[in-house]
């Protein structure tokens, strides 16, 4: 038997935390002892627990979500104080360093798997002064120079022997490529599986069956670009007047300390088109949701390594339309199980509209979107894929 650390600091709803919980979904037990690193119990935990899988999990509170984390508080109620909350994190992280030699030794670890970016920087360290095997798992592209250059400097560690990158594109940034190796993200396409999964948005909004829904979902944050999916909405409004609808699901996370939200419905209130555009805000059942839509686009316009939103749209049967960089190129096959446009391109309404008006294309991407899915992008498969890089460690 191996044994083998999770470093992971998203421990919430987000992408990173889902998609290890997959792979541990579906991880080897009968050939590695498992363990994770996590600051504190939340959703990621509470996943592990209602599958009872075999982790060993350890809560530390000197390992951060981010280097943001609030160290302080008053009256019950923390709060920043930058840049000390930094500081402050940054010396319990050196601190842990140390004292995690003996959870090290205790659980006898062969190999680090870091999940995150502070993950990364961390288990790097980590398996360099106690001379253990890291593996990284890099599901993010870094657009900051000086996080670039950090993320390539401690790639060049010698404890660092794998890199796994979730797209080429999140694989371009780092100039060591013998290391590295795609295998995009997965999900359970059986959780997924649009025959299965329980509808909601309908029936709760009470839309018609005949109605048409072109939807998108999300953190309702700036660089997602809703504001693109909005105009469009406002633009196919205009110029299709058949009956569709636009749904947004989910809404800004509390602590982005800003609210994109009331810009977005403050645009559809300015055109008079509040009965065309339905905001749902945040729902911890998003495919209930998005298996109402009959088509699915995502706004983003900036290297988004491999958005999990687009696989599940497509597992859900959901033919799916966005820009072809980043990630979500290389998911959607062209006029296959969707549209994929370049960034200027001028074709996107007429696509929207054309897909709205031909049920018959719609139902023949929606095939082959969820074929997609359960034949590249399950979990399962994922799975096999990374336990295969990890054995040839020890080959």
């Amino acid at each position: 038997m191996k044994n083998i650390l999770f470093i992971n600091h998203s421990i919430r709803d987000g992408g990173p935390g889902r998609s290890l919980y997959y792979l541990l979904k579906h991880f080897d037990y009968e050939q590695f002892n498992v363990s994770t690193l996590i600051p504190e119990k939340k959703v990621f935990s509470k996943n592990i627990e209602k599958d009872n899988l075999k982790v060993n999990q350890i809560v530390n509170n000197n390992f951060p979500e981010n280097l943001k984390r609030q160290n302080f508080q008053f009256q019950g109620k923390k709060f920043s104080i930058l840049p000390l909350d930094i500081i402050i994190n940054l010396f319990r992280l050196i601190y842990l360093l140390f004292d995690f030699k003996k959870e090290l030794v205790r659980n006898k670890i062969d190999v680090i798997y870091c999940n995150g970016t502070l993950a990364k920087f961390f288990g790097a360290t980590l398996g360099s002064i106690y001379s253990i095997k890291v593996v990284w798992h890099v599901r993010n592209y870094q657009k900051n120079i000086f996080l670039s250059y950090l993320i390539n400097f401690f790639s060049t560690f010698n404890s660092v022997k794998k890199i796994i990158c979730v797209s080429k594109s999140t694989m371009s940034q780092f100039k060591i490529k013998e290391k590295c190796k795609v295998i995009n993200n997965g999900i359970d396409t059986e959780e997924f599986n649009p025959t299965t999964v329980l509808r909601e948005l309908r029936e709760k909004f009470n839309i018609s069956k005949e109605k048409i829904i072109i939807g998108t979902a999300g953190r309702v944050v700036p660089r997602k670009n809703f504001e693109h999916f909005v105009q469009l909405g406002i633009d196919v409004c205009k110029k299709y007047k058949k009956d569709c609808l636009f749904v947004l699901v989910g809404d800004t996370p509390y602590y982005f300390g800003q609210n994109l939200m009331t810009k977005l419905k403050a645009m559809v209130k300015k055109e008079n088109l509040e009965d065309k555009f339905i905001f749902t805000g945040y729902t911890d059942k998003v495919e209930a949701y998005i298996s109402d839509f009959d088509i699915f686009f995502i706004p983003s316009m900036y290297e988004d390594p491999f958005p999990r939103v687009v696989i599940e749209s497509m597992a859900l049967g959901k033919p799916v339309l966005g820009y072809n960089i980043g990630g979500i190129g290389e998911a959607i096959d062209n006029k296959v199980n969707g549209y994929s446009f370049n960034l200027d391109d001028s074709s996107v309404i007429d696509s929207i509209l054309e897909l709205i008006e031909d049920e018959e294309l719609r139902l023949k991407m929606s095939f082959e979107a969820r074929k997609k899915a359960v034949n590249s992008y399950d979990s399962r498969i994922i799975a096999s894929k990374i336990l295969g890089t990890l054995k040839l460690l020890f080959s």
